[in-house]
């Protein structure tokens, strides 16, 4: 069902807004963006869900490619934003055109005003706020659209909840991501969260798979900027990196693609998978490095060793600080 609503929608006939998830394309922003649309065109006006990324450059998102067919979805330069109504789901942070009109989501609220509605709470992933809207057990009655619906729900909460793991609690998920979780299992009982969990992240930490993406790449797949600084997320160690990039390769990669993305500091984040659970360290690279260390004096970093000239590599030691939790203590120092 949700296949054939992006067939159709596609063609934008009759579509008033739409609905853009967040420049990292990840996997809660493009499944809650499809099925927020989904909704709203059920119950109120044709919108189509905009992947706010390169088509080119989806197949990057190794978790996400096969949940879709790519063929079928919209991306962003695929469609003139100005000429509908926009609905940000995932960020509130940008201002794409004058009619912004509603936002969903679950990251540090940017102060943005929207037309009509701005719903922002800190949960661990954004999906569970837009199955929270569609209201499942009240409007949706039919059993294959429910349970489909229900298992993109389930993984991405997966996903983003790191299977809810007790460390993570808090942090990576609240109890009104398991409320929704358990509701959608209720709807599909046969649905094994372990076995679903371990394929989702044994694709998206995949380092043969990651490695086969140029350094470039691996920066900009899941990459934001907020005033002069970049942040990165690589899907592997930094000592996997070194496997295939020295020290030389690695700074000059780093420098070019901060010219590009007019940066003038690198937050790289590296996360891998270890014994089912998620490692963290985190690269402070070019300029204001003391100014952010002291900032993010009060979390519990180890400094370590960097093999890196120009950079500090800090363990994450709890491995809980995303960048969710660290953009914006970084961007106080720039907005102070």
């Amino acid at each position: 069902m949700i296949n054939q609503f992006l067939r159709n929608i596609k063609l934008l006939q009759n579509v008033k807004q739409l609905v853009l998830g967040n420049a990292t394309a990840d996997i809660d922003s493009c499944v809650g963006s499809i099925l927020l649309a989904y909704h709203m065109t059920k119950f109120n006006i044709p919108t189509a869900p905009i992947i706010n990324y390169n088509r080119q450059s989806f197949g990057f998102h190794f978790e996400t490619i096969n949940l879709f067919n790519v063929d079928d979805l919209i991306f962003i330069n695929d469609v003139d934003l100005n000429q509908y109504d926009l609905i940000l789901y995932d960020h509130n942070d940008k201002k794409y055109t004058n009619n912004q009109i509603g936002c969903i989501d679950h990251h540090e609220d940017k102060g943005q005003q929207f037309n009509q509605f701005k719903k922002i709470e800190k949960v661990g992933s954004a999906i569970t706020l837009v199955a929270e809207y569609m209201q499942l057990d009240k409007n949706y009655k039919c059993k294959q659209e429910i349970v489909e619906i229900s298992q993109l729900i389930m993984k991405t909460i997966l996903i983003d909840t790191f299977n809810f793991q007790q460390n993570q609690y808090q942090i990576r998920w609240v109890d009104k991501d398991k409320q929704i979780f358990d509701l959608c299992h209720s709807f599909y009982p046969q649905f094994n969260a372990q076995m679903e969990y371990q394929y989702l992240t044994d694709l998206k930490y995949d380092v043969k798979l990651n490695l086969q993406l140029s350094l470039s790449q691996q920066l900009l797949k899941d990459y934001k900027k907020f005033y002069t600084v970049g942040y990165c997320v690589i899907f592997i160690k930094l000592q996997d990196l070194l496997q295939k990039y020295n020290e030389n390769q690695l700074i000059n990669e780093f420098n070019e693609f901060m010219i590009r993305e007019e940066c003038k500091t690198l937050i790289v984040f590296f996360i891998h998978q270890e014994n089912e659970y998620i490692q963290r360290s985190m690269m402070i690279y070019g300029d204001n490095q003391l100014q952010i260390i002291n900032q993010l004096a009060k979390l519990k970093f180890e400094q370590q060793q960097s093999p890196i000239g120009n950079s500090l590599l800090l363990k994450d030691i709890d491995n809980v600080y995303s960048r969710k939790i660290i953009e914006p203590l970084i961007s106080q120092l720039f907005h102070d």
